[in-house]
């Protein structure tokens, strides 16, 4: 496991998120301005497609979640657990900036 430089800071559009290719992972990573970046598993568990960087913004239950584009279900962006169904979950990353790049920490496979 490492810290992985993904892109500039000044990359990350906000108030959405972008995919990125991370050791061997797809990750969604979304910029919240001053609420921070999260990381999320970008494939969304209850279809396996990976396009939860493509979904919407959203509070729930007083949680910052991403709704996913496909089914509709809602991750919670610091857990990856699902409000409709807890046994869904999408694996959350460490995310920083560090002197104006974002890192996400994963483990880099076949390594």
């Amino acid at each position: 496991m490492s810290w992985i430089n993904i892109c500039d800071e000044t990359s990350l559009p906000q108030g959405s998120g972008v995919a990125a290719w991370v050791g061997g992972n797809a990750v969604a990573i979304f910029n919240l301005g001053k609420d921070g970046l999260f990381a999320l598993d970008n494939v969304d568990p209850a279809s396996g497609v990976s396009l939860l960087a493509r979904g919407l913004i959203c509070e729930m239950e007083g949680e910052l979640c991403v709704a996913s584009p496909l089914y509709k279900q809602h991750y919670n962006l610091v857990t990856g657990v699902c409000i409709e169904d807890t046994n869904l979950v999408a694996s959350p990353f460490e995310v920083k900036t560090e002197q104006g790049k974002v890192f996400v920490f994963a483990k880099v496979l076949g390594v």
